[in-house]
């Protein structure tokens, strides 16, 4: 292998292919460096937004919506909304209960909702240090926090699962994908090598990069990437006296991050069911809902209702998203197989049909068709607690970021956590490269 030299215009392994990385790779695109996304994705990048692409409806199986109460990500997604990437949602969005209470529009709701009074029964609001986006009444502030004349509810076109893509393409960002990365190393000189595990990409494996952008929701990559810094100033500083501490300090602060990190992959995530399936009747009163009254489903939407969405002229094809609790049950009871899918489409289904026959005073209905996806890490339940949104390791040229960075529930939806720490992530790393 050639020694490392910096390029002429700096090359940035961004490992990630989410909304975080893709948001890192546009920043770094935009200020003049050379990004290479690379995401283990099967065909496209988009992370968690990708849940469309395993629907057997096609609907949106990741992310429901997108929504910037941050100005920083605002003016983002605004200028995505100018390009056509993004659509506003504009619908009949409200609270509907599960032991027949009927739907109450977001215009009722709203911000006055006291703080608890949205909670399932029998629980409270989330404590400190608990995740407030799933299980607590309200998914994701879609109804407390529903403000249209200045904070738009936006979905992507033709689906959540095309925003990434369609950004790459935009902003003509290099992405590979089906490419794990197992381990990021340094390199003698400063840069970066990859041992990756690639059936079509295999000429990257001799590529060094200047730097190196990890926005992995797993952080196990970043925990061994850390850790593997940890050791090698360990090396460097074997045999110092006692006037050089500070390397050991290092050494020492560089081993607590790699340590949380992973404690974070070991019990942090929080895992849902997507539903979906069709219904041959189409009079229900609402286009979605937070359903705080239910401990199966807590989100519901009507899938027409979104800008631009095709979904066949008979009847209505609904979204359901699940509790944290009803999915952790079925993963203990079945674990990650076929099964579980089965089952929790099956319970859903009759959960999501009682729920729309309390809404319409109709006869329950059964769906003609109807399926569930496992979404194993749909929410981080622990973080650092950094007051960053991203973190960088400037001797190493190394950036993380991710929704697990910040201290929790310091934004209201886990999107607008994770684009944030990409954005910044980026941004760091760019002036960073740019003052070298």
């Amino acid at each position: 292998t050639s020694p490392y030299a910096m390029s002429t215009t700096p090359r940035v392994a961004v490992v990630g292919g989410g909304i975080a990385g893709t948001l890192a790779s546009l920043v770094l695109r935009n200020r003049g460096l050379n990004p290479l996304l690379i995401d283990q994705g099967r065909g496209a990048v988009g992370g968690r937004l990708r849940g469309a692409a395993r629907s057997k409806l096609g609907v949106d199986a990741g992310a429901q919506f997108f929504r910037a109460y941050d100005p920083r990500l605002g003016h983002v997604l605004q200028m995505m909304e100018g390009a056509g990437l993004l659509k506003r949602w504009e619908g009949r969005f409200g609270l509907l209960g599960s032991q027949g209470g009927g739907f109450l529009p977001s215009s009722i709701v709203g911000s006055a909702a006291p703080p608890g009074t949205m909670g399932r029964q029998g629980e409270t609001s989330p404590g400190e240090g608990q995740p407030k986006a799933t299980d607590y009444g309200d998914f994701c502030g879609f109804v407390s926090h529903h403000r249209p004349d200045s904070v738009p509810t936006y979905v992507a076109l033709p689906s959540n699962a095309d925003l990434c893509p369609k950004i790459c393409q935009m902003a003509d960002i290099e992405a590979v994908t089906d490419t794990r990365v197992i381990k990021a190393e340094m390199v003698e000189g400063g840069g970066w090598s990859l041992d990756l595990e690639s059936s079509n990409y295999d000429y990257l494996r001799d590529e060094m990069f200047d730097a190196l952008v990890l926005t992995t929701h797993d952080p196990s990559l970043a925990s061994k990437t850390v850790q593997s810094i940890a050791q090698a100033e360990a090396q460097a500083s074997a045999g110092l006296s006692d006037a050089d501490l500070a390397a050991g300090a290092i050494q020492a602060r560089l081993e607590n991050l790699a340590r949380d990190l992973q404690l974070i992959r070991d019990s942090g995530r929080q895992p849902l069911f997507t539903w979906s399936g069709r219904f041959s009747s189409s009079c229900v009163p609402f286009d979605a809902a937070s359903v705080p009254g239910s401990h199966v489903v807590q989100f519901l939407a009507r899938e027409s209702s979104k800008p631009d969405r095709h979904c066949g002229t008979e009847g209505e094809v609904w979204t359901a998203m699940s509790t944290s609790t009803f999915a952790k049950d079925i993963l203990e009871r079945y674990g990650k197989t076929r099964e579980a899918s089965e089952e929790a489409s099956i319970i859903l289904s009759q959960e999501v049909a009682g729920l729309l026959a309390i809404a319409t005073g109709n006869k329950k209905e059964t769906p003609t068709e109807a399926s569930a996806v496992r979404w194993a890490s749909a929410f981080t339940s622990q973080t650092l607690g950094l007051k960053e949104d991203s973190i960088i390791l400037h001797p190493w040229r190394l950036a993380i970021g991710g929704e697990f960075i910040h201290e929790i529930n310091a934004y209201e939806t886990p999107f607008e956590a994770t684009a944030l720490s990409g954005l910044e992530a980026g941004d760091r790393i760019a002036a960073l490269l740019q003052q070298t």
